[in-house]
C-alpha cells in the first residue's frame, strides 16, 4: 500500500496514460479527474473498490449476507418513512380532532411536512457521526429513536404532543437517506453499485407503500394510535435482527483503492510522478488470508463499535458537506432530487382531501389506496433504472476505451423526469377539475411522481459517488439532508398555494420546475467532467494522514 502522508495529492493534473515498468507501454489510461477510473477492458471488470484479503472487509461478505444487510437496513427505511409520509392516509381521522382544538388545514398538513424537515436535520447530524463513530451504533441508535418516537406518537394526548413525537420520527427517519445509502454502497462494487441501491430502493418502497396502504383500514380497525404502535412493533423486530446480521460496514482503505492515481514517495512537494494503482480484475481477487487477520464471526459482526472515534473526521465530514455544495453538479443533483421529494410530499399530504371530497367521495378508510400503485413502479423502476444504469455504464465503458466516466450515470434521467413533469401536471388538473378526471388520475400521478423520485434519487445518488470516492458521505448529506430543507421548503405552504393558485397553478408550477431542471442536467452531463476536474482538488484531505473516511 502506498503511504498515506502521499496519496492524497491532487489526482487531476497527470497526463492520458502510465507506462509499464518493466515494457515501458502506456497500459492503464490514467485519471484526468476525480470520478474518471479504469472500469473495464476485453477481459474482464476491474473492482472498484479493490478488495482486500480481510475476511472482516464488508466487500468479502457472501452474497446472502448482503442480501439479508440489504434487506434489514431496508426495512429499517421503509418502516420509518412510512411512519413519517403514511401520515396522509391518516388525515381524515385527525381532522376533525385537531380542527375542534383550533388547528387549521394548514396547521394539520404541518404534521407531515415538519418532519421531513427534521429528516434532513437528522440526516445532517447522522452521517457526521457515522463517520467518526461508524455506522452500526449510528444505525442501531436510530433504530432505538424510531421505536420511541412511534410509541410518543402513538400516545399524543394533543396536537403539540404528536407534533414534537413526529419530529422525533423525523429525526430517526433521516438516517434513511444518507446512512442507508452509504452502508449499502460501502459493500458493494462500483459496477454494481446502482444496481443494489435500487433493490434497496424497490423494498423500501414496496414495504413502506404496503404499511401505507394498510394505513387507513388499520386506524379504522383498531385507532389511528395503533398504527404507531404496530410501526414501534415491526420496528423492534428490525432492530433484534440488525444486532445480529448488520454488522459495521466501514473500512479503511487506501485512495489507490477507488482508482484514483497518487504521487509517488518524492520530495516535499514534488507531484511531478504519478503511480498508476494496478487495477484488479473480478477473476484476480484475492482468497481470504485467515493466517495474518482474524476471521470474520458472529461476534465480530455484533459488535457496536469496531475502532476507536475519530471526532475530527466526523467534524471534517460535517465541514465537507458544505463545501461540497458548492460543486455546481453536486448543487443541481440535490435540487433536483430536493424538489421531487417536496412534490412527493406536497401529494401525499393533499391526495386525501382529494379522493374523499365530491365526485369522488372515497372513505377515509380507503384514502391509503392511491399509493397501490407504487408496488407497480418499484418493480417497473428495479430493471429499468437499477440494472439500466450499470449495464450503461458499462457498455459506455467499453466503448470509451475502458474508462468510466460518471455523467454516464445520468444517460436514462430523463425518463423519470418527463415522467415527474406530466404527473405533477395532470394531478394538478385532476384535482382542480376532479369531474373531468377519473380517479385512477390521481391513482397515477401520485405512483408515475414516486417513479420519477425514485429515478431521480437513484441517479444522483449514484452520479454524485462516483464522481467523488472520497467525500461519499458528505455528498450523500448534502444529496439528502438538504434536500430535506428543500423539500419542506415545496411542500410547507401547499396548502396556501393551493388556496392562492389552485392545485393546477400550483402542481403546474411544480411540473415546470421539474422540466427546468431536468434540462439542466444536459449541461451536466456536456461539463461534468470539466468541474470534476476543477472541483477535485478539493474533495481531499490535506496531505498528512490517511484519506478521508468521508468516502
Amino acid at each position: 500500500m502506498l503511504k498515506e502522508d502521499k496519496t492524497l495529492e491532487s489526482t487531476v493534473d497527470h497526463c492520458e496514460t502510465i507506462d509499464d515498468v518493466e515494457t515501458g507501454k502506456p497500459t492503464v489510461k490514467q485519471s484526468v479527474a476525480m470520478g474518471t477510473v479504469t472500469l473495464n477492458d476485453t477481459a474482464d471488470i476491474f473492482l472498484i473498490p479493490a478488495p482486500s484479503a480481510d475476511p472482516r472487509d464488508p466487500l468479502n461478505m457472501p452474497k446472502w449476507r448482503k442480501v439479508l444487510f440489504i434487506i434489514l437496513t431496508s426495512t429499517f427505511s421503509s418502516l420509518s418513512l412510512s411512519l413519517v409520509s403514511g401520515f396522509g392516509g391518516l388525515l381524515g381521522f385527525y381532522i376533525p380532532i385537531y380542527a375542534a382544538e383550533g388547528a387549521t388545514y394548514a396547521d394539520i398538513t404541518a404534521l407531515m411536512t415538519y418532519p421531513s424537515m427534521f429528516m434532513g436535520i437528522g440526516c445532517l447530524l447522522g452521517t457526521p457521526l457515522a463517520l467518526a463513530i461508524g455506522r452500526r451504533p449510528v444505525y442501531l441508535g436510530s433504530l432505538l429513536l424510531l421505536i420511541g418516537a412511534a410509541v410518543l406518537a402513538a400516545f399524543a394526548k394533543n396536537y403539540d404532543w404528536h407534533l414534537g413525537a413526529r419530529m422525533l420520527l423525523g429525526l430517526a427517519a433521516g438516517q434513511s437517506e444518507a446512512l442507508i445509502p452509504m452502508m449499502i454502497q460501502e459493500i458493494h462494487f462500483l459496477h454494481e453499485r446502482s444496481t443494489f441501491l435500487m433493490w434497496q430502493c424497490a423494498v423500501q418502497t414496496i414495504l413502506a407503500c404496503v404499511y401505507i396502504l394498510c394505513a387507513s383500514p388499520i386506524a379504522q380497525a383498531i385507532g389511528p394510535g395503533n398504527w404507531y404502535n404496530l410501526g414501534a412493533g415491526f420496528s423492534a423486530l428490525t432492530f433484534l435482527l440488525s444486532f445480529f446480521w448488520v454488522p459495521e460496514s466501514r473500512f479503511r482503505r487506501s485512495l489507490t483503492a477507488y482508482g484514483q492515481f497518487s504521487p509517488e514517495e518524492g520530495g516535499e512537494g514534488d507531484t511531478s510522478r504519478a503511480t498508476a494503482p494496478a487495477p484488479m480484475r473480478i477473476s484476480e481477487k484475492p482468497p481470504l488470508d485467515t493466517v495474518n487477520y482474524a476471521p470474520r464471526t458472529i461476534w465480530s459482526d455484533m459488535r457496536v463499535f469496531t475502532d476507536k472515534p475519530d471526532w475530527k473526521e466526523g467534524w471534517r465530514g460535517f465541514i465537507n458537506t458544505f463545501q461540497v455544495l458548492f460543486f455546481p453538479n453536486v448543487l443541481w443533483a440535490f435540487c433536483l432530487n430536493g424538489l421531487t421529494i417536496g412534490v412527493n410530499i406536497a401529494i401525499g399530504t393533499t391526495y386525501g382531501k382529494i379522493v374523499t371530497s365530491p365526485p369522488y367521495n372515497w372513505s377515509d378508510s380507503s384514502a391509503s389506496y392511491v399509493n397501490a400503485g407504487q408496488i407497480v413502479v418499484a418493480l417497473i423502476a428495479l430493471p429499468l433504472l437499477g440494472n439500466g444504469s450499470d449495464f450503461v455504464i458499462r457498455w459506455r465503458a467499453k466503448r470509451n476505451g475502458g474508462i468510466h466516466e460518471p455523467e454516464n450515470r445520468l444517460l436514462l434521467i430523463w425518463i423519470p423526469t418527463l415522467m415527474g413533469t406530466i404527473a405533477a401536471v395532470l394531478y394538478g388538473q385532476a384535482g382542480q377539475h376532479p369531474e373531468k378526471y377519473h380517479w385512477f388520475t390521481i391513482v397515477f400521478a401520485n405512483a408515475a411522481y414516486q417513479f420519477a423520485f425514485m429515478g431521480v434519487n437513484i441517479a444522483a445518488i449514484t452520479y454524485v459517488l462516483d464522481s467523488y470516492p472520497t467525500r461519499a458521505g458528505p455528498v450523500l448529506v448534502v444529496i439528502t439532508a438538504f434536500r430535506g430543507f428543500v423539500s419542506f421548503g415545496t411542500s410547507f405552504g401547499v396548502a396556501k398555494f393551493i388556496e392562492a393558485s389552485g392545485y393546477d397553478g400550483s402542481f403546474g408550477t411544480y411540473g415546470g420546475l421539474t422540466a427546468l431542471l431536468g434540462l439542466i442536467g444536459i449541461p451536466v452531463f456536456i461539463y461534468g467532467k470539466n468541474i470534476r476536474t476543477f472541483t477535485g482538488r478539493w474533495a481531499l484531505k490535506e496531505k498528512t494522514g490517511h484519506p478521508s473516511m468521508s468516502y
